[in-house]
């Protein structure tokens, strides 16, 4: 779940959402940038745009009983 923003980043010359969302949450991660952030994964960043990098809630992991 996403419960606000954690921090944000400026955009470099060449940089990709994909890179970007790696770097900072983690592979396979882009999709809760893009959400956050109103963009599409097909979307080029310009350099020194500002991109918001979400806080992250994590989902406790069911376990079952034996």
């Amino acid at each position: 779940h996403i419960i606000g923003t954690d921090h944000e980043v400026t955009v470099r010359k060449g940089e990709t959402l994909s890179r970007i969302a790696r770097r900072e949450l983690g592979e396979g991660m882009s999709c809760y940038i893009e959400v956050y952030n109103d963009i599409d994964s097909k979307t080029e960043l310009k350099e020194g745009q500002v991109i918001k990098i979400p806080k992250l809630k994590w989902k406790k992991k069911r376990t079952l009983n034996n």
